[in-house]
């Protein structure tokens, strides 16, 4: 059990993903986002990520036949996602011969490879629905190709949403830089529900360098409905550089508002 572990903190500092559960209390009537299991995220996921019914692979047995593996890069993109995705999950899809973040990072190459795939080849759909799904899968690089797939597509409130729910459990600021302009994207078309609570959340209660992103980047998601929300969780964080980004946002902000 402890290599298990200390090989999934590891794997969470090469991506960039910090999968360590968040201690904090969120502020009142904002429950504090919790980051996502490196494994297979629970069956109350509205993101597509469920365990396996009864009548498909059981939990605990053998994922996809190895041919079926093996043969993704000639599958249509949609059925080699499912086939990938179903093999991770089960912890079964040895595509090589290393174990670990070896097969991790082999199995990130070729679903980010069937990802561009399906970007040219898919139906508008079947692009929606999988970048619904991928933007809860446990790789940051994943889920940023399923935030670019998603921003090329007709803007819906459930891939709005799906987004929101992903970010609000990512400790990765990264993924975070490159989500904030389709967020803004989004707002502009009135696809902004949630995003108040995902980012008090994170700036409250997530890791540093997310908090840190957030405090910095809140500027255009201000707005006069929210601005008190943002103003009560800068007067309860702790004196420090998070505060400090926090305050300067809401202070540029008010400046805007004056003309300045």
């Amino acid at each position: 059990m402890k290599a298990v572990l200390a090989l999934a903190a590891a794997a969470a500092v090469v991506t960039g993903l910090w999968w360590a559960q968040r201690g904090d209390t969120a502020p009142a009537g904002v429950a504090a986002a919790r980051p996502a299991s490196p494994g297979l995220p629970s069956s109350a996921s509205p993101l597509g990520w469920t365990a396996p019914p009864a009548s498909g692979t059981a939990a605990g047995a053998a994922g996809p036949e190895p041919a079926a593996v093996a043969s993704v890069g000639t599958a249509p993109p949609a059925q080699a996602l499912r086939t990938l995705t179903q093999c991770y999950a089960a912890n079964t899809c040895r595509l090589s011969r290393g174990e670990g973040l070896d097969e991790h990072f082999e199995v990130v190459g070729q679903l980010l490879q069937q990802v561009d795939r399906l970007a040219a080849q898919g139906s508008p759909a079947e692009q929606a629905a999988w970048a619904r799904e991928l933007l809860a899968f446990p790789d940051g690089h994943v889920q940023a190709a399923a935030l670019a797939l998603a921003a090329r597509l007709p803007p819906s409130p459930e891939t709005a949403a799906a987004a929101v729910a992903a970010l609000a459990r990512s400790y990765d600021a990264v993924l975070l830089g490159k989500a904030y302009p389709v967020l803004q994207q989004w707002q502009q078309l009135g696809l902004s529900a949630g995003y108040d609570d995902m980012f008090i959340g994170l700036v409250h209660t997530g890791g540093w360098q997310a908090a840190q992103s957030v405090a910095e980047n809140i500027g255009p998601f201000l707005n006069a409905g929210n601005i008190g929300r943002f103003e009560q969780v800068a007067r309860q964080l702790q004196p420090g550089l998070r505060q400090q980004a926090l305050l300067r946002s809401l202070r540029d902000y008010e400046l805007q508002l004056k003309g300045g």
